[in-house]
């Protein structure tokens, strides 16, 4: 197991997941699904879009700490 790979790849998934999920709201900086003069400012923001990869980042360090019985040890 290569924790930093996993790390970097669970990162990047959620950062992609997102950007997926929300591709037309990125599109532009008004305008979308919702509506032709609706701002998109809360998508394209990087906070949450990295918040989005943190999350991801969480689920697979957690899943590393199982697979090392390292749970719960201290």
């Amino acid at each position: 197991m290569n924790i930093d790979t996993d790390m970097q790849y669970a990162f990047m998934t959620g950062i992609r997941d997102d950007f997926k999920t929300n591709g037309a709201y990125l599109a532009a900086q008004i305008g979308n699904p919702d509506g032709s003069d609706v701002p998109n400012k809360k998508y394209y923001d990087p906070r949450r879009w990295l918040r989005e990869g943190e999350k991801a980042f969480i689920t697979r360090l957690k899943k590393a700490f199982e697979d090392l019985n390292n749970v719960d040890t201290l």
